[in-house]
């Protein structure tokens, strides 16, 4: 019996990491010895079916095979996603700080055993995973797949397969058939730590860092909070060039970063425009926890608002609370706000929703289906009257997908802002989360979002005001050409106001 829990239109980050050898996401790899953390599903709930398609792909073509067992979609969240779309998120009336986190009293939890299963059950698992697709999926025609031969040609692979892990392997391959970029099939390990990101709660042994490699070294793309390497001094952009005096090649033998706890790891890091230095770092409990950045660049009354992730729950009432430090340093006044979603991967509905909330009002939007179309209307939070005359520019790249590239295309269109960087990825279904009995999840791609003007994002992305192609990761916060122009154009803007 499967359990919905609808799921936000976010992808896996593309960062990767050491976990004894190399992986590519799927898993948002983290610095560690114990386990990998993909980010967690995004939960919306099924929308109300008073709200009447106005322009929706044709009905589905159901298949006409009926599986022995179907999924049930009893949502399992409390937040729904309804007309008025109220967000879901109360911000706190008082700053509060990231809490210090006691190494000693984090517990890293291993991640669940694949069970066998015998062949009745691997036969009611297909048929339940089948069934949910043929009865949710957005698109009619399956990503141009006859959806009963593809189960037909799966179910002797599933009951032959070797081991759990082929087998649950082998259901994934058969959701990936969909070739949609979000549907996919997950084992209860991965559905496990997934979780567990999701709720602020993954601790695991390491460094606490995400990396991605290059030619010359692994590129710091995440530091989680009071983890050693925050506690070093190590931040994003760094690149890190040597691991226990091995050279980082960029060949994919990277020398292992993670091990025991206790332990140490010596690192040569080198931060853009500077000599590399020596770092060493000791291996303990980390938690994997996405914290927001919002501060005032140097000599500017500009605020920079950095949000790496929509996967983290609490991601809106973090950025409301230093937004309103921030607003409060400056006694309330601002010239400017930058907002970096680069290589942002998108994340829960209400994330979205509770960050849109700071910074415009109103029908921004409409979700639809196969069946229905209902609006995606925020209401404003009480930052909003502060933020809502602020020039806003908005920083995108390639890795900018799902709901933060909704982020950056309603904030384009509904208040002006400006959009630096190139063309977003161009994926952004939502996608809502089966889980079944065995703790396995499925993903099914389920609706898809359009602009008031009824432009679509999905393959096309969001297209930038100013398009500057560079990588801006090897750069300087100072250097960095897209942060330079968001400055400038801000800068320009004020002067002509002037």
């Amino acid at each position: 019996m499967a359990k919905q829990q609808p799921i936000d239109s976010s992808d896996l980050p593309s960062s990767t990491v050491s976990v004894g050898g190399w992986f590519r996401w799927l898993m948002l790899l983290v610095l560690l010895v114990a386990g990998c953390t993909p980010p967690p599903q995004i939960v919306v709930s099924v929308p109300p079916a008073t709200a009447t398609p106005t322009s929706a792909p044709s009905p589905i073509s159901t298949p006409t095979e009926t599986p022995t067992s179907t999924a049930t979609t009893t949502p399992v969240a409390t937040r729904t996603p309804a007309a008025t779309a109220t967000p879901t998120e109360t911000l706190p009336a008082t700053p509060t700080a990231t809490p210090t986190l006691d190494p000693a009293k984090l517990t890293p939890v291993p991640t669940p055993t694949l069970a066998a299963m015998d062949q009745t059950q691997r036969t009611e698992l297909l048929d339940q995973v089948w069934q949910t697709v043929a009865d949710h999926y957005l698109y009619a025609d399956f990503g141009g797949n006859n959806w009963v031969e593809v189960k037909q040609r799966y179910l002797p692979r599933v009951l032959d397969a070797a081991s759990p892990d082929e087998f649950y392997a082998t259901l994934s391959e058969m959701v990936d058939e969909l070739q949609d970029q979000h549907s996919r099939f997950e084992d209860p390990q991965r559905a496990f730590t997934q979780q567990a990101l999701a709720n602020g709660t993954d601790a695991y042994v390491g460094v606490g860092m995400l990396t991605q490699e290059y030619d010359d070294g692994l590129l710091v793309t995440t530091v989680f909070a009071n983890s050693p390497a925050a506690e070093a001094g190590i931040k994003r952009r760094d690149l890190i060039v040597a691991i226990d005096g091995q050279p980082v090649a960029g060949d994919g033998a990277v020398p292992d970063i993670g091990g025991p706890v206790d332990t140490s790891v010596q690192l040569e890091v080198r931060s853009p425009g500077d000599p590399p230095r020596a770092v060493s770092l000791t291996r303990r409990p980390v938690l994997a926890q996405y914290v927001p950045e919002v501060y005032l660049l140097p000599d500017t009354r500009i605020g920079y608002m950095l949000v790496q992730s929509f996967w983290a729950q609490d991601m809106a009432d973090r950025v409301g609370v230093k937004l309103r430090q921030l607003l409060a340093t400056n006694e309330g006044h601002l010239d400017g706000l930058i907002i970096d979603v680069r290589s942002n991967g998108g994340g829960w509905r209400s994330v979205l929703e509770g960050l849109l909330s700071h910074l415009t009002e109103g029908e921004v939007g409409a979700f639809y289906s196969q069946e229905k179309t209902y609006p995606l209307t925020i209401t404003s939070s009480d930052l909003y009257p502060a933020l809502k005359d602020l020039p806003l520019v908005v920083l995108v790249d390639r890795d900018t997908e799902s709901y933060a590239e909704v982020f950056a295309a309603v904030l384009q269109a509904k208040r002006g802002a400006r959009v630096i960087g190139v063309n977003t990825a161009g994926n952004t279904e939502t996608i809502y989360a089966y889980d079944f009995d065995d703790g396995s999840r499925l993903w099914v791609a389920q609706e898809g979002f359009r602009l008031p003007d009824g432009s679509n994002l999905e393959n096309r992305g969001v297209l930038p005001d100013r398009s500057i192609a560079v990588d801006w990761m090897r750069f300087s916060e100072a250097r960095d050409p897209q942060l330079v122009e968001a400055i400038q154009l801000i800068e320009q803007k004020l002067a002509v106001h002037q």
